[in-house]
Order: C-alpha cells, then sequence, then structure tokens
C-alpha cells in the first residue's frame, strides 16, 4: 500500500511541478502544437506560441516571441529575444525554418572607450517575420529586420536589412536576386 501512495504522490508532484514551471516561465501553447523535442528554453518570461507549431530537437528559444500559426522549426535553430517589447521576435503565419537557422534581436551596445566584452549595455530592436516565408538552413536574421509576405532566404544568408514581399535573398549580407513570379 506505501508504494502505490508513493508512486501517486510522484506522479502528482511532478505534473504539479511541470505546471508550476510552464506557468512561471509563461509559456502559452495553443492547439496541435507539436515539440518533437523539449527545446533549451533559457530565462524565458513569455512565450506565446498559435496553432500548428512544430520544433525539431536541438532547438533554443529565449525571452519575448511570438509564434503564429503553421510554423515548422527544424533542428538547431535559435531564436533569441531580449525581455523588451522594442526587441520582440514575432513569426507569422505559414513559415518554414531548416536546420540551424538563428535569429537575433540583441547585442552589446559599443562605446569607443569600453571593451566589448564587458559591456553592460543592450541594444535590442524587433524582429518580424511575415507570412508565408521559407527561410533556409544556416541562415542568420539580425535585429530591426522584417521580411514580408511571400519570400525566400536562400541558404547561408545574413538578413541585415529589411527583404521585399515575393522576393528570393541570398548572400551575405542578404540581397534580392529574383522576383518570385
Amino acid at each position: 500500500m506505501d508504494i502505490i501512495i508513493w508512486n501517486i504522490f510522484k506522479i502528482l508532484t511532478l505534473y504539479k511541478v511541470l505546471f508550476l514551471k510552464l506557468i512561471w516561465v509563461q509559456i502559452w501553447l495553443f492547439s496541435k502544437s507539436i515539440i518533437w523535442h523539449i527545446p533549451k528554453i533559457r530565462y524565458a518570461k513569455m512565450i506565446k506560441i498559435w496553432n500548428n507549431f512544430q520544433i525539431w530537437k536541438y532547438c533554443r528559444m529565449t525571452w519575448n516571441i511570438e509564434i503564429w500559426n503553421n510554423v515548422f522549426i527544424n533542428e538547431f535553430g535559435s531564436i533569441n529575444a531580449w525581455i523588451s517589447e522594442d526587441s520582440k521576435i514575432t513569426i507569422w503565419d505559414n513559415v518554414m525554418f531548416w536546420p540551424w537557422v538563428f535569429l537575433q534581436s540583441w547585442d552589446h551596445s559599443f562605446k569607443k572607450w569600453e571593451i566589448y566584452m564587458f559591456s553592460n549595455e543592450w541594444k535590442s530592436l524587433p524582429i518580424i517575420i511575415w507570412n508565408n516565408v521559407w527561410v533556409w538552413a544556416r541562415t542568420i536574421v539580425l535585429k530591426w529586420v522584417t521580411i514580408w509576405d511571400n519570400s525566400v532566404i536562400w541558404a547561408g544568408s545574413v538578413v541585415t536589412k529589411d527583404i521585399p514581399s515575393w522576393v528570393v535573398a541570398v548572400w551575405n549580407p542578404a540581397k534580392v536576386i529574383k522576383e518570385i513570379v
């Protein structure tokens, strides 16, 4: 009898800890979300995930992220936002990331008289990825970038400026090479 009570207590405690942990980091998961492997969620304060979200193994998400409908994040992805409204990462509907895609909405605030490694100030700006965007493998998207509807970012690109709708962008820094007709 003691073993049965102890096992019930362990199960209830496990669910209580998971529930409290999800409430503490404020992760909102809505219907039909599939998480193939628990991503590394560091210092999460607010993560909102809506319908039909899939994330594969070895991914990392931090801070202030909002992901809408039909978003697929492949292996080894990293989505890093700072805990302020001005550095929020928003990913809208029907967006697909191939492996090793990095979104980084903040970095150090460099000053002439400081050694960059010891700077305690951060500079953060938002990243917005609109509908029907396909981001290929090993792409880096930096702060203050908007990728508009129906665009493709080719593999290995570094996106430092806005990408317009219905285009293919490639290289470092990413440049539009052709329009999608």
